[in-house]
């Protein structure tokens, strides 16, 4: 079963796999290109988007600077 998880507000928060493509398509970069900024393999970028595999602590930490960039929460 699947559950919508919230922020303090109130608000929806996507999934990690929404967010890391809506990162992608706001910065123009295809999954090759968002590997390498990170430093991680292309088939670890194709899990966290197709296969809801959760990044690493440290993946995570680089996704999430990222994000601010990006201005995606």
């Amino acid at each position: 079963m699947w559950h919508i998880i919230r922020n303090l507000n109130g608000e929806p928060v996507p999934p990690i796999e929404q967010k890391i493509r809506s990162l992608r398509t706001a910065m123009g970069w295809s999954r090759e290109e968002l590997a390498r900024k990170l430093e991680v393999s292309l088939s670890s970028v194709n899990r966290w988007e197709l296969y809801n595999v959760t990044p690493s602590p440290l993946a995570r930490r680089e996704l999430e600077k990222l994000f601010k960039k990006a201005g995606i929460s």
